[in-house]
């Protein structure tokens, strides 16, 4: 058995080896490609319209206030950059660019926060000096004495405006001080209007403007009231209540003037009836140059002057006329007298002729002429005829 299987396997192997020789090499298998899936671009995140409202909204705010501080004119340049930006970013969320919108206001944000923030401090220390000018012309016009209420109102805003500017707060100091100027002004004009009054009261002008006279009353007694809540309101009443005074004053100067013309210009036409500006030449021009002084006064409407002028005018015409009057009637008197000692002369002239048997010489002149007119053939019944 075992012989009989020895040739089966050698012939297997041959068989074997001769169909390895027969067949080529197999071809290895390319390894697989890798592919690495390229990924999409990210997608900016959507940027909706209430984030661009809110932004647009705090923007609009800053400029607004940037706006009403004049920040236009302390800061150009800067108000120019922001306003620009802006701009820019409005046009572009009207027309739902909102990638350029946002980043348009975005950039105009932080820029009008600066701008409001360094041009509020400039504001402000501008407002604290305008504040200390209206503090002084209060005082100018005795406030102390005659408005001290609303003086001290004035005071204590200022206070107040100085605390906010050093910690600081410019948009409350800079409505610190307005209110204090807006008191200052009021404490001013308060006291302002009772000096013209009390001129009023001395010259007894006041009947003759009734109805402005009581009105500047009725402000003058609200000022104090308004002070204490409305600032403006205040200032408003004193400025009024001043006006109503100067009115009623210069009514009363207007018709006192006129008054003072009339008793001026009688006795500058009594004067010149006597022909004064012949007789007292000098002392005439001078009266004249003070009546052209109050003439030309009234006419630019200053009758506060001009009635003065009058009433002097009136003293320098009346001496005029009594020195002219006095010139005249001693010019007549010496004429009178003349004319008395020419007839005294002409009496005693007619009396001598008498008593010397000779004509007098107006009657022998008569017949002279009597005897060569009827030499011509005529006579001076005749001619009368």
């Amino acid at each position: 058995m075992k012989i009989r299987s020895l040739p089966l396997i050698g012939l297997a192997a041959a068989l074997l080896l001769g169909a390895c020789a027969s067949k080529p090499p197999a071809t290895p298998e390319p390894e697989p490609q890798i592919v690495e899936p390229v990924p999409e671009p990210a997608k900016e995140p959507e940027i909706s319209l209430e984030e661009l409202a809110a932004l647009h909204a705090r923007v609009v705010a800053l400029r607004k206030d940037a706006f009403e501080l004049g920040l236009k004119d302390v800061m150009p340049s800067e108000y120019a950059d922001a306003e620009a930006r802006y701009v820019a970013g409005k046009t572009a969320l009207d027309a739902d660019d909102r990638p350029a919108a946002k980043a348009e206001l975005e950039a105009a944000e932080p820029l009008f926060a600066r701008l409001v923030a360094e041009g509020g401090l400039k504001v402000a220390e501008g407002r604290k000096a305008d504040a200390l000018a209206a503090r002084d012309r209060a005082l100018w016009a005795d406030a102390e004495t005659l408005s001290p209420e609303a003086l001290a109102a004035a005071d204590a805003a200022n206070a107040d405006a100085d605390a906010a500017l050093a910690a600081g707060d410019a948009k409350a100091a800079i409505a610190a001080y307005r209110a204090a100027i807006l008191a200052y002004d009021a404490a001013e004009k308060r006291s302002t209007a009772l000096s013209v009054k009390s001129t009023v009261d001395e010259l007894e002008y006041g009947p003759m403007d009734p109805g402005n006279y009581e009105l500047a009353g009725q402000k003058l007694a609200a000022i104090d009231s308004l002070l204490a809540t409305d600032g403006e309101a205040a200032r408003d009443a004193a400025e009024e209540a001043l006006l109503r005074y100067r009115l009623v004053l210069a009514k009363g100067w207007e018709l006192t003037a006129g008054k003072r013309r009339e008793a001026a210009e009688r006795y500058k036409l009594d004067a010149e009836a006597i022909k004064a500006q012949v007789a007292v030449k000098s002392e005439y021009a001078e009266a004249k140059a003070v009546w052209d002084s109050a003439v030309a006064a009234s006419s630019a409407g200053d009758n506060e002057s001009a009635a003065p002028l009058y009433e002097q005018s009136e003293y320098m015409f009346e001496a005029v006329y009594q020195k002219a009057a006095e010139k005249r009637a001693a010019a007549e008197a010496a004429i009178q007298a003349a004319r008395e000692k020419n007839e005294r002369s002409a009496s005693v002239a007619q009396r001598c002729d008498e008593q010397l048997g000779v004509e007098p010489a107006a009657q022998a002149e008569s017949q002279a002429t009597d005897e060569a007119a009827s030499a011509d053939g005529t006579s001076t019944a005749g001619e009368e005829e």
